[in-house]
Formats: structure tokens, C-alpha cells, sequence
């Protein structure tokens, strides 16, 4: 087989747990489904952190957000760290980004060829979370409990119209790198990235994808009560951050909001469907891997909590679809815990041809797009993990958090069935997802779990010195919002993205440019 094609498709805030793949009979993702049923499925996927600029850095550098000091919504992403846009590029890939990405800062590329669409929120540091801040005093941009009791169906709103532009230029790209490759007489393979912002509160989806749920019997979270505040203070800091310790949402606004959430998951599904076909109307379908995943959960009012922002589970899973040729992609489900940084290395094992494939670069380019990654290809994880060579608890995955809701820093260790949160002057929080998947016992006094918790401790204590990265990250902070401030004086210049303007149908020499356009259909 020729070099695949990669096609990356990324929802906002999109629960594992709300999709049929993973689960769920409520969930009306059939395309998404379909994708699952004859590719590899990991079922245990984690963010690297639960928040969207941050957790999208970190997935495109194939490496933790304290590494790459990309910290929150506010904090600018590092023009000179190399994405997997760069590396593929180097091995020949043409790249594209269409959609939603949450790059603060002035590069709003990161190493992608062409981006075709802004964003949906600001590239500016105006987002600077503040440790020193108490959270009942809301910034403006914080998470609210609004749209909660706000949910429901929508003619137009500004995710739709942003969804809506993704969509259209995802489709007509596809045509044009048909139409590149046809003109050059060459098969260049193309990596595009399309992120949507659904289903990504406010929860207002198409009326259409709403009235689909209207028979549908969405269940009720599991576990709507708070924790106590002394065990959990961090869900507590969460809720009063967004105002639900000032307003509690009834059982009609939750059903209305979770019925919205899946309408918009369903929506987004719709757009997958598309995506699919025209792969296949373009005869590209065959040579194509497609890899379905978002950057972080929604909690969807379990234990009272909404949004993100949270290590548990629904917070901090994440749907992680590949789909594509067989001779690149094992099928099956897999239960051993990857992440978000693991996306890197496997899109440059997929560029590069499976272990049994043939190499398309030197074997210098392979070294140095290899180089500088903490995450460890998917792919490779599966081929180990069927061969039973790799257990679900020989390989950690880590969770960080330093945005806004805590006041110090937080990181969490999964390590197999176990999951280990740890945030100076918090109580630690240690669950057995085995036998405790809903994550309501905590074992961390429990004297059953005394060595996992010491062990576990110290693989964190070994990795993090919290106390010096508490001090970075007040110092980051600080120096942010002292940039933050300074360039709101005097003439402004904003980091936004602006697209450039569209090309012409017709230009230059004149049948050349109809010759150009055509895709033959079959006849």
C-alpha cells in the first residue's frame, strides 16, 4: 500500500461515555459506531489534562503540558516545540488544520501548511487564571452554570455557524487535495486535523438532532450527590467557581442538559458520517486512517459537577477511535491505559508504515521526528497488549491540572485499575475502578491500599516536586497577566487567526482553472 492518508477529527469536550461505541444505548452516534466496530478501540483513553488549550498542546507535541509549560487557557503555546503537523511534515505530509484548536499565542499554525478557519475563542492571554483570586469573585470567562438551565434546541448560534464552516471546508478540502494530487500526477499523502467545538457547552444543538432524542430515554446521572467538601475540596472549589453552590439544577434542567449534550454528540456524528463519505466518493476511503477522539470529558452533573476541569473519569476520559487499512490497523478493544500524548507517536508510526511496513523516509528523519516524545505509539500499545506482553499496569498514565477551581497543583497517576489524585492541602484521593468504578470510596486510608498508595505516591513524588512547581506556576501567572495587561495599552494587535481570503474558482489561464476543478465521477 501506498503512504496512508490521516484524517484526524476532534469533538470538544466529548465524554467517552456518552457514545454507543463505548457503551452507551442512549448515545445516537451510528457513524462513529461503525468506525469502532472494525477498528482498534481503547477503551481506557485519558486527557492529560481536563481543559481545552493545554490538553490540545500537549496532544499535538506528544508531550505533558508541564513540559512544554503550556499550563492553561491563558498560557501561550511555544512556537519552536514540534507537533506532529511538523513531523509528518518532514516525512512528506501535506497538513491541514480546519477547526478549533485553542492556540494562544502568535503561531497560529503550530507546523500545519494551511489552517482554513479561525477560532472559536481568542489566540490573546485572556484567559490567566489567578491562584491569589478567590473563586466566588467570577472572571469573566469562567465556566457558568447557565447553560444548564438554558439548554435546548437552537436555529443558530455561534457553535453552529462554526461547526457548520468547519464542515463545509473539511469536505470541500478533501476535494482539493483530490484535485492537487491529480494535477501533479502524484499521490502525496495529507494529514487534515478537523475539530469541532459541540459538543462543548452552551448545550444548544440543531433542533434537528434534538427532535431525534425525543423518544429516547437518556439516563440520569448515576451519582448526582455532592462529595463532602472536607474529603473533596476540589469539586467543591469547581462548583462554587461556576455557581452551582449558589444554584442547583433541578432533575427537568438535567434531563433537558443531557438530552441537549447527546443531541450534540449526535450532530457531531452526522459530520463524521460526511467526512466518510466523501472519503469514499473520492475513492481516498481505502488509504485512509481515521482517528476519532476530543480533548477532554463533560461530567454531566455526575457527582453535581459539570464541565470539565475534574480528574474523574467523565472529566478526564476521552474517546480514541482509529480506523484504517488492515495493514496498518488492528481491530479490536483494547483495556490497557494510553493518552492524549501517546496521539504524536502513533500518527508517526501510521506516516511512517506499520513495524512490518516499509519506511518512508530515511532513517535519520525517522530519529529526529522521533525525538523529544513522552508518549508511546497506540498501536505499538495494542500489537504488546494482544501479544501479552504489556498488562494494564506497566505502563502510568498521568493527569495534570494548574488552571482555574484549584489553588495549588494537582496531578493524578492511573496506574492499571488504580487512580491516585494528589494537590498539597487536599486529602488524597485513591479509587479502585475495578471494584469502584463510579470512583465513590476512597481508598487512601484504607490500610488494604497502604503499599499501592505508598508506591504510587512516589512514582508521583518522583516525577513532580510540587512545591517548586507550585512557585513556576504563580510566576507564570503573574508574568502572563503583566503581558495581558501591557497589551491592552495603546494600539492593539490580537494573536486571532485571520483567514486568508478564499481562491478565486477562475483565474489566470482560464480552462486551465476548469480543467484543474474537475473530479471525473464515475460513470
Amino acid at each position: 500500500m501506498t503512504t496512508p492518508n490521516i484524517v484526524v477529527i476532534q469533538a470538544d469536550q466529548m465524554a467517552a461515555q456518552a457514545l454507543g461505541a463505548y457503551g452507551d444505548a442512549a448515545a445516537l452516534t451510528p457513524n462513529m459506531d461503525a468506525l469502532a466496530a472494525d477498528g482498534a478501540v481503547f477503551d481506557r483513553a485519558y486527557c492529560n489534562t481536563p481543559l481545552c488549550s493545554p490538553s490540545r498542546a500537549s496532544m499535538m507535541t506528544g508531550r505533558m503540558p508541564s513540559e512544554i509549560d503550556c499550563l492553561d487557557n491563558g498560557d501561550d503555546f511555544a512556537a519552536s516545540v514540534p507537533t506532529f503537523a511538523h513531523r509528518l511534515r518532514i516525512l512528506g505530509y501535506h497538513t491541514a488544520l480546519i477547526g478549533r484548536m485553542h492556540f494562544i499565542g502568535p503561531d497560529q499554525h503550530h507546523g500545519f501548511e494551511e489552517r482554513l478557519t479561525t477560532d472559536v475563542y481568542p489566540a490573546d492571554l485572556d484567559m490567566v487564571p489567578d491562584w491569589n483570586h478567590p473563586l466566588e469573585q467570577k472572571l469573566q470567562w469562567y465556566h457558568e452554570a447557565e447553560p444548564v438551565f438554558t439548554a435546548g434546541a437552537a436555529t443558530a448560534n455561534v457553535q453552529q455557524d462554526f461547526d457548520d464552516e468547519v464542515i463545509f471546508k473539511t469536505l470541500r478540502h478533501l476535494n482539493d487535495r483530490k484535485r492537487a494530487n491529480q494535477a501533479a500526477g502524484t499521490d502525496q499523502p495529507f494529514l487534515m486535523v478537523t475539530s469541532f467545538i459541540h459538543p462543548h457547552d452552551p448545550y444548544e444543538p440543531p433542533k434537528a438532532n434534538w427532535d431525534r432524542f425525543a423518544e429516547v430515554a437518556i439516563p440520569d446521572p448515576a451519582h448526582p450527590e455532592v462529595p463532602d467538601p472536607a474529603a473533596d475540596p476540589h469539586s467543591h472549589r469547581l462548583r462554587t467557581m461556576c455557581g452551582f453552590d449558589e444554584r442547583e439544577p433541578g432533575i427537568d434542567d438535567v434531563r433537558r442538559a443531557r438530552r441537549a449534550y447527546y443531541a450534540a454528540v449526535n450532530y457531531i456524528d452526522d459530520h463524521v458520517g460526511a467526512i466518510r463519505r466523501r472519503l469514499e466518493e473520492l475513492d481516498l476511503a481505502d488509504n485512509t486512517v481515521i482517528v476519532v477522539t476530543s480533548d477532554h470529558g463533560d461530567m454531566l452533573g455526575e457527582k453535581g459537577l459539570w464541565f470539565k476541569m475534574s480528574p474523574y473519569e467523565q472529566s478526564s476520559r476521552v474517546p480514541l477511535i482509529i480506523n484504517g487499512p488492515a495493514e496498518v490497523i488492528a481491530p479490536g478493544r483494547y483495556a490497557n491505559p494510553v493518552s492524549l500524548v501517546d496521539l504524536a507517536p502513533t500518527l508517526l508510526e501510521i506516516a511512517r508504515g506499520s513495524a512490518e511496513g516499509t519506511e518512508t523516509s530515511d532513517s535519520g528523519a525517522a530519529s529526529a521526528t522521533d525525538e523529544g516524545l513522552t508518549g508511546t505509539s497506540m498501536l505499538d500499545s495494542a500489537r504488546r497488549e494482544a501479544a501479552g506482553e504489556l498488562g494494564p499496569a506497566d505502563r502510568d498514565v498521568v493527569i495534570e491540572y494548574f488552571a482555574e477551581g484549584t489553588y495549588r497543583p494537582q496531578v493524578t497517576l492511573v496506574r492499571g485499575d488504580h487512580k491516585l489524585t494528589v494537590c498539597p492541602g487536599d486529602p488524597a484521593l485513591l479509587f479502585d475502578l475495578a471494584s469502584d468504578p463510579d470512583e465513590l470510596v476512597n481508598r487512601a486510608a484504607d490500610p488494604a491500599y497502604a503499599q499501592t498508595l505508598k508506591e504510587m505516591r512516589g512514582e508521583l513524588e518522583s516525577r513532580y516536586d510540587l512545591e517548586h512547581l507550585e512557585d513556576h506556576v504563580l510566576g507564570s501567572q503573574r508574568s502572563r497577566q503583566l503581558v495581558a495587561d501591557a497589551l491592552k495599552v495603546g494600539r492593539v494587535r490580537h494573536w486571532d487567526f485571520d483567514p486568508e481570503p478564499e481562491h478565486g474558482y477562475v483565474r489566470g489561464d482560464f480552462w486551465s482553472a476548469f480543467r484543474f476543478g474537475k473530479i471525473p465521477a464515475e460513470s
